[in-house]
């Protein structure tokens, strides 16, 4: 049993979840993926669901909002966020407290900890060991390739991420890059790149294109848990593994382990990302965990 309180973090809406019976002997903030600001997800719930029960205090927070329509939302101030989550935690348990980030989430764990260095462990969901603008090149290769096209569109559609990504940069023409879409707009797996056809007047700005994951990783000295699914198509996991083992081995830290859930990809559960359908592997594995 857990029991649910509404609070406020910087002044935007929170949900802490804890135990009703039993003290509180942890806690952990929850940070987003990239694609919902809300307080309130199914990623978020079944987070609560199985630790508060374990004695853990989850805490999640309605992510400040950006002015603009851009790709992302600088990391630095998602990291202010998750530090202010952190602080509102732990002036009301005065108790262990780590970060539990999926995807794009798990780069601002690592930002915060290093924010608040007595954080005491990260739980980390889908990270990527490369930077976004080469993850979402990866995503596109698996995502064409799974469709069962050949090599020739694979490319075709790489080099379409790649002109946009140089746009974005400000390497490249904007004609050239529209020529390009408007050419292979009506192929078949065009979609599959992640590009619209039109642009748009004013092109967005993506912030962390190019970010370094790897000299941020060599900052972190807690505890690190990372849990990827087997079928996870979204980034490169091997690499990001190979990454954090030399990150870990420049921060001394001896602590870092990996664990696969079986049958997923990138979301732990079924397609519809529904809360019956996140895997029970998964949610073992968070159990274990946060068990010791």
């Amino acid at each position: 049993m857990i029991k649910s309180e509404e609070i406020l973090v910087d002044g935007r809406p929170a949900l802490l979840a804890v135990p009703v019976e039993g003290p509180v002997r942890a806690g952990v903030v929850a940070l987003h993926g990239s694609s919902s600001s809300s307080y309130r997800q199914v990623i978020f719930e079944h987070l609560a669901n199985t630790l508060a029960p374990l004695g853990i205090a989850v805490l999640s927070f309605e992510r400040a909002p950006w002015p603009a329509d851009d790709v992302d939302i600088p990391y630095a101030v998602q990291a202010q966020g998750a530090v202010a989550a952190y602080d509102e935690l732990r002036s009301r348990h005065a108790v262990p407290i780590g970060f539990w980030g999926v995807s794009q989430g798990t780069w601002i764990a690592a930002l915060a900890a290093s924010e608040r260095p007595e954080t005491a462990f990260l739980v980390l969901l889908g990270c990527s060991g490369v930077s976004p603008a080469e993850q979402m090149r990866h995503a596109t290769v698996e995502a064409v390739r799974r469709a069962g096209y050949d090599e020739t569109a694979v490319a075709w559609a790489v080099e379409i991420r790649d002109a946009v990504a140089d746009l974005l940069r400000g390497r490249a023409p904007r004609a050239g890059v529209d020529e390009l879409l408007r050419r292979q707009a009506g192929e078949p797996w065009f979609e599959l790149a992640g590009i619209p056809v039109e642009l748009g007047p004013e092109l967005p700005v993506w912030h962390e294109i190019d970010f370094e994951s790897e000299p941020l990783y060599s900052t972190v000295k807690c505890p690190v848990l990372l849990i990827h699914g087997e079928e996870d198509a979204n980034l490169p996991v091997p690499e990001t593994l190979e990454v954090w083992r030399r990150a870990a081995a420049a921060a001394g830290n001896t602590e870092v382990e990996s664990v696969r859930i079986p049958a997923v990809g990138h979301w732990p559960g079924t397609p519809d990302r529904t809360l019956e359908g996140i895997s029970p592997a998964y949610t073992q594995i968070l159990q274990e965990y946060f068990s010791r």
